[in-house]
């Protein structure tokens, strides 16, 4: 037998011998694999079973999974694998109440399991034939060597050299493929997560358990939930100030979308199952846009409104005009005349408040303005005592409909008796800021109709202040509301800039 050919069967079972182990090795973690299902599966039913008891419901064909379920007396839950004969078998145990439990056994078989099994020793046999075979023809070769050593013989070694030099060259670069590609998923792991935690929506993974599994920063800000309180937590719990939420994102078994109103928010919501993964949920607020659009819906119904009062307040002042010229003519009865005229110089003021109020706002400048110094203006034009924070609030804005806007709350605040304003203000995303005073108030019952023109408490108002306020401030991209307060009237606006 040639000494090269001899060292080409060498090599060939070298490699038939790399390619087994590695064969073995594979079988081996998907026996691993399988064992941890099959455990993880057996608490599962453990854990049903125990529900079930625990509430008193019927558990038919749950403890025929377990070889056994004995009672025992109370104990800590623990699984434990032991052998037994030829195979493994499973104790878990459970407590009840603290005072007993139960102990359910299994054995540790499928036919998966008994397959991989089988394989691993069809290839340790080979292995180990494989093995006894390399060692004799080593041996063989040696003798072969020391028989005779041409000059040749060199070239021989030479030829067995280069075959190990190939093939640990070859091992080599498998290695490096392998970490190779751990590095690139590993990278391409902390990518996804970094996309996840740095998206300004809010993404929530919910497990085919219903527990949470990832929990973003935007999440966790858009409900103040932190991701140690929400992890491995079911999403009812973790969402419990939204049932409405909540319920469409469990009801949502395909591809779905929808806004949602909750409380003061708006959500716009998209569930996306991911196979037999769980749901993937992406959340945005979206309560800024809504709030926004309703004010540009009402500035579209002002200027409705406006067209179609103005062409009413023209005729009406004309006909005014009429009888105020006809009182004038009238001279046997001064006093009459007097009050006539005084009526419907009343009339034709009120008109005139509703034609300005009444026209739509065409042209808005944006200049920066400091809003603080605009307020302060106002209430020394009424001599109101002021109190403004240190801080300033500085807006791009119209500072004539500003200094509109804070005369007409500071006029009404003095007609209501008011001696003193306080100011606070909030430079958030979305700056806001609110007015108090330390008049009477707004009594409960009139609340919501201060906003309504031609509506007054006093006697001869015209009722044109706070509706051209919310007007206005509509006009700025803004809303005004009355807040609940102890004493005085008090209003926040939020400019939406």
């Amino acid at each position: 037998m040639k000494k090269s050919f001899l060292v080409l069967v060498m090599v060939i079972q070298i490699l038939a011998l790399f390619v087994f182990e590695n064969m073995r090795a594979l079988f081996t973690s998907l026996e691993k694999n399988e064992i941890a299902a099959i455990i993880a599966q057996s608490d599962l039913q453990a854990e049903l079973h125990m529900q079930r008891s625990l509430r008193r419901l019927p558990g038919a064909g749950r403890a025929n999974y377990f070889d056994q379920v004995l009672p025992m007396p109370g104990a800590e839950s623990s699984r434990r694998v032991i052998p037994a004969g030829k195979g493994q078998l499973l104790l878990i145990r459970k407590s009840l109440d603290g005072k007993s439990g139960l102990l359910f056994k299994k054995t540790i078989q499928s036919r998966q399991l008994d397959a991989l099994r089988q394989l691993k020793k069809i290839l340790s046999a080979l292995i180990i034939f494989l093995g006894i075979f390399i060692v004799a023809c080593g041996v063989y070769l040696i003798v072969l060597l020391k028989k005779r050593e041409p000059e040749g013989g060199s070239g021989t070694g030479s030829i067995f050299q280069d075959y190990l030099v190939d093939m640990k060259n070859a091992q080599l670069e498998l290695q490096n493929q392998v970490a190779e590609q751990s590095r690139s998923t590993f990278q391409k792991g902390e990518l996804n997560k970094s996309i996840i935690n740095t998206v300004h929506l809010g993404v929530i993974f919910i497990s085919a358990s219903n527990q949470i599994e990832i929990f973003n920063p935007a999440a966790q800000k858009l409900f103040n939930r932190s991701l140690a309180s929400a992890k491995n937590n079911s999403l009812a719990s973790v969402l419990q100030g939204h049932p409405g939420l909540t319920a469409f994102i469990q009801g949502s078994e395909k591809k779905n979308s929808a806004e949602i109103e909750s409380g003061s928010q708006i959500f716009y919501v998209d569930v996306v199952p991911v196979a037999d993964s769980g749901r993937l949920v992406l959340v945005r607020d979206i309560s800024s846009e809504r709030k926004k659009e309703k004010i540009e819906r009402q500035n579209a119904n002002l200027m409705m409104l406006g067209e179609m009062a103005a062409a009413l307040a023209h005729e009406i002042r004309n006909s005014l005009g009429v009888i105020l010229g006809y009182s004038k003519a009238m001279r046997t009865e001064p006093e009459k005349t007097r009050k006539i005229t005084r009526e419907i110089n009343f009339l034709s003021q009120m008109m005139e408040s509703f034609l300005q109020f009444a026209r739509p706002v065409e042209k808005i400048s944006r200049k920066k303005t400091d809003v603080g110094k605009v307020i302060a203006a106002a209430a020394a034009a009424q001599e109101m005592a002021l109190d403004l924070p240190d801080g300033a609030l500085h807006l791009k804005s119209d500072p004539l409909l500003l200094n509109v806007i804070f005369s007409n709350l500071v006029l009404n605040a003095k007609q209501a008796g008011a001696k003193r304003l306080r100011v606070e203000f909030s430079t958030a995303a979305t700056p806001s800021l609110t007015l108090a005073d330390d008049g009477p108030g707004i009594a409960a019952a009139i609340r919501d109709r201060i906003w309504l023109p031609f509506f007054s408490t006093r006697d001869k108002g015209t009722g044109m202040g706070l509706a051209t306020v919310k007007k206005l401030v509509s006009a700025l991209n803004g809303d005004i509301q009355l807040l609940e307060s102890a004493g005085g009237a008090k209003f926040r606006i939020v400019f939406y800039i």
